[in-house]
């Protein structure tokens, strides 16, 4: 008998009856999310100020391994927990105070959703000379939002099929980049800057961080028994690949078309290579975009109602989910309008931000979960509206959070803010590594409070519980 393709879950735990899917499935859905434009401008970013094609590479590579790390390793709490990746955080800050890493969690998927129904609306006005950018934003959110209400199998689907258009595309694309621009003259120009090169690492490394937000709402699906390391893996190389792919082809086309916005050199690159490869890439772009906005749209409404859920009963619907993505899907649209068309610098300012609020939660909760309870924990009370045994309000881990944000704000540098220390080192911004050192050192020491011993009894006690799983 087939699945229904209306997802009837919400914020819920999915039992294991209703689990399916495998890790090949997962490599697939993680290459695909990095793999539109976006990711592009993303690599653009080291080249646009100055830093030499060579040098923008290196920072795009090791930026995106060290991002991918923190975000591969919430993968592998999907299959263990069977819930969507915020509402576990209720364990570390309690089943309110997890509104503060919500709040924070829910801003990474919708401010996606912004750039990337504009992108979208780009790419398909490019293609067929639509000069309305309203009409096609508010066709593409409704789009977009039908889909993400559907849920997850809907998602999938249409993601495999997009997958290999995708594929095909970018290979098209890099044969481009090595047959049609002057490589020797471009690894020629430009130059070394520590800011440059570290501006580049951080956003390559934010924009990689920026998915561990809704990692889980996905690997949940998974049976129980899937390895953990498999999962972290598919989710690490997919991921990996499609970004520091497409990354570098956005290093490659900002340095043979400075003049140009970022879209418009890919579709000049398209062009000059000819056989239609410009409409093409613009045509799958505007595909990408549309199912990426699907998933970060059911994602963010995930986060924001497990928030919610606390402070009023809520029950896990279909009705919920539908209200709620709309209603998100319908600000994400109003921000798409009112945003200036300077995408690249606006979006650079956005992966600053993301990464100064979720570096603290990410810290806390991966300690959490790989060093302090090791991934054991009560479903049952990780479930209740209280809380549980687990609390309202989680001081521990609020307070490494509040910890570890205000030790980054002397090192921050972005275009609103740069503290400091970080003028000191001339711009360098090498605030996530004080975050995420700090926040997790305060979590493990002040987490010797916890008495584990019978917190463990009690998981066991528990009617939903990962033990055995871990």
């Amino acid at each position: 008998m087939s699945e229904p393709l209306l997802e009837t879950r919400s914020f819920d735990y999915v039992p294991e009856e209703e689990r399916h899917g495998n890790v090949r499935s997962q490599v697939q859905l993680w290459f695909m999310i990095n793999a539109q434009i976006l990711t592009i401008y993303t690599g653009a970013v080291g080249v646009a100020t100055g830093l030499s094609l060579g040098w923008a590479l290196v920072a795009i590579l090791t930026g995106s391994l060290v991002g991918t790390l923190f975000q591969a390793f919430h993968g592998a709490q999907g299959p263990v927990m069977g819930l969507p990746q915020m509402i576990q955080s209720r364990v570390q800050f309690g089943s309110r105070g997890v509104l503060l890493p919500i709040l924070a969690a829910t801003l990474s998927p919708f401010g996606f959703a912004v750039f990337l129904i504009q992108t979208a609306s780009y790419a398909v006005s490019d293609v067929t000379g639509i000069g309305s950018f309203t009409l096609l934003q508010v066709i593409i959110a409704a789009v977009a939002g039908l889909i993400a209400i559907v849920g997850f199998r809907l998602v999938m689907k249409v993601e495999k099929f997009a997958s290999w258009l995708t594929l095909l595309n970018f290979a098209l694309l890099s044969i481009a980049v090595v047959t049609v621009l002057p490589i020797d003259t471009l690894f020629q120009q430009g130059g070394f800057s520590t800011h440059a090169f570290f501006l580049q690492f951080g956003v390559s490394a934010i924009y990689q961080l920026a998915i561990a937000p809704l990692v889980s709402d996905y690997t949940r699906y998974l049976p129980a028994k899937t390895s953990g390391a498999k999962v972290s893996a598919s989710v690490f190389f997919g991921t990996t690949l499609s970004a520091v792919w497409l990354e570098g082809i956005g290093a490659f086309v900002t340095a043979a078309f400075p003049d140009l916005d970022t879209i418009a050199a890919v579709r000049q690159l398209g062009d000059s290579f000819g056989y239609g490869l410009g409409a093409f890439t613009m045509v799958v772009a505007a595909l990408s975009c549309l199912i990426t906005i699907s998933i970060t749209a059911y994602s963010g409404t995930l986060a924001l109602i497990s928030g919610l859920e606390a402070f009023r009963p809520l029950r896990p619907t279909l009705r919920l989910r539908t209200v709620s993505i709309s209603i998100g899907m319908i600000l994400a649209l109003a921000c798409s309008l009112a945003m200036s068309q300077d995408t690249l610098n606006t979006f650079g300012a956005y992966l600053a931000i993301l990464g100064y609020v979720l570096i603290p939660w990410t810290a806390v909760n991966l300690t959490d979960y790989y060093l302090v309870r090791r991934g054991r924990y009560s479903i049952t009370d990780i479930m209740r509206p209280d809380g549980g045994m687990y609390g309202a309000w989680g001081g521990i881990g609020i307070a490494s959070y509040a910890i570890g944000f205000v030790a980054m704000i002397p090192f921050f540098s972005s275009a609103i803010y740069t503290g400091p220390l970080a003028a000191s080192m001339h711009g360098v911004d090498v605030s996530f590594i004080v975050g995420l050192l700090v926040s997790s050192i305060v979590y493990a020491i002040l987490a010797r409070r916890v008495d584990l011993a019978t917190e463990m009894q009690k998981v066991r006690e528990a009617a939903l519980n990962t033990f055995g799983h871990a």
